[in-house]
């Protein structure tokens, strides 16, 4: 997907494992997922799992150690001489936390990463990135600022839990990047924790929050129970609304929607929307001793998308207008590649987007541009020519974008084939409209 780090997500990917074993718990394990390796553990099925072990006490020098599992079979090997267990020594603690990892049920989760002087990101684990956001964490002077909170309540509170890990300074500002509810919804975890804090947004995004964000929320507290029971229904008969059976594929993405509802119910039912306290029209700067954290308006994945530019640290949070995969259903595709081209002058070497892994220089950004340039010029095209929505659908072939893109990855595939045809339909009613002024 991303050429710049041997992660999918472009980022570390280490997450937290639990002491299993009293040898164990005085260890510093952590673990790496490969590509593939989180839809399969939801499954109970370690396909291909890549287990990296950094350890203060039981590895002279915090030799790294890799236990690779491949259908059914385990080897455990050193990554310097590429032998196996003897010429490490490894003791019984670390083959029992590697048996255990191989059987142990689903659980996911999330670690502050150092990405510049002060700034941390969290970010949602690999095969979860589409379902919640990122957090990006500035630490000031004597504050925090906190770009973006998450779905639910559950989770925003795993992130406050990194801060107050990181540092005990109060977090003083919010940044919503834009309106959907990943994005906001946890808002309320930072005001009960922080009465004095604020957030600011875009003033369009402040007017979405209050009425479409307020909206959603209710309608999916209203509706999801309705959508779990049909969906467990499918499960269970193996058949679709329309009597074919289900793909192993259709069934996966069933399974994970009725988990992932089924956690967020509980939350949701609890939320409420926290409305911005502060907002601006094009641009706005916090200053945090010798930090400026320049907050600046574009359009393309909403009307009212913020961009957060560290020009000191050379750092870039985007906000959904760069993710993993871009969706413009709310949005403009035409906006959206003048934002990008925007972007691309901005003089950054970290991108961290509001869904996926950490981006190093200008290359996934350049990557998206060239693909939602492409729908836009050839929608227009097509416009001009008098074809119809669904004509246009069928004649666009995107299909040298999917590699690049989604690297043949399960999750980015999925959206890749959702948002495409979200991207082009937007596009061709921008190109209708324009057309006919």
């Amino acid at each position: 997907m991303d050429t710049e780090s041997d992660h999918p997500s472009g980022g570390s990917g280490e997450t937290a494992v639990p002491p299993i074993a009293p040898a164990a718990a005085k260890c510093n394990f952590r673990r790496d997922w490969q590509t593939g390796a989180a839809a399969a553990h939801c499954r109970g099925k370690i396909n291909s799992l890549k287990v990296r072990m950094y350890t203060n006490r039981l590895m002279t020098g915090r030799v790294a150690y890799s236990a690779g599992f491949n259908g059914g079979k385990r080897t455990v090997f050193c990554p310097r001489c590429r032998r196996g267990l003897n010429c490490c020594q490894l003791r019984a603690a670390q083959v029992v936390l590697l048996l255990w990892l191989a059987t142990s049920p689903c659980w996911s989760a999330v670690q502050a990463e150092l990405v510049a002087p002060g700034v941390y990101v969290v970010l949602q684990p690999f095969g979860e990135r589409f379902n919640d956001s990122n957090s990006t964490i500035l630490i000031l002077n004597d504050s925090v600022a906190v770009v973006d909170t998450q779905t639910t309540l559950t989770a925003t509170r795993v992130v406050l839990e990194q801060i107050r890990q990181i540092t005990d300074k109060p977090v003083r500002w919010v940044i919503n990047t834009h309106w959907h509810g990943d994005h906001v919804q946890g808002n309320q975890v930072y005001r009960a924790a922080f009465p004095g804090v604020q957030f600011l947004s875009q003033t369009k995004t402040r007017e979405d929050m209050a009425q479409r964000a307020t909206a959603e929320l209710k309608d999916q507290v209203v509706n999801l129970p309705g959508k779990i029971e049909k969906y467990r229904k499918m499960l269970d008969s193996g058949h679709a609304p329309n009597g074919e059976s289900l793909t192993e594929q259709q069934r996966r993405l069933l399974e994970l929607r009725v988990s992932t509802f089924s956690a967020q119910l509980p939350d949701l039912r609890q939320t409420h929307i926290v409305l911005p306290d502060v907002t601006f029209d094009h641009c706005l700067s916090l200053y945090g001793g010798n930090r400026e954290v320049r907050l600046t308006h574009y359009d393309g994945h909403t009307r009212g998308d913020v961009v957060v530019f560290l020009p000191a640290e050379k750092v870039l949070i985007t906000g959904d207008l760069v993710d993993d995969m871009p969706y413009t259903g709310d949005g403009s595709p035409a906006e959206l590649v003048k934002t990008l081209h925007e972007l691309d002058q901005l003089d950054f070497d970290v991108m961290i987007p509001g869904h996926g892994g950490i981006k190093r220089g200008h290359t996934h950004l350049r990557q998206v541009t060239q693909l939602m340039e492409f729908i836009v010029s050839q929608v227009r095209e097509n416009v001009r020519s008098g074809l119809s929505l669904e004509d246009t659908k069928r004649k666009i072939d995107v299909e040298q974008f999917r590699i690049p893109m989604t690297a043949g990855e399960e999750h980015a595939t999925r959206a890749f084939d959702a948002f495409v045809p979200v991207a082009v339909e937007r596009a061709y009613l921008e190109a209708k409209e324009t057309a006919n002024q």
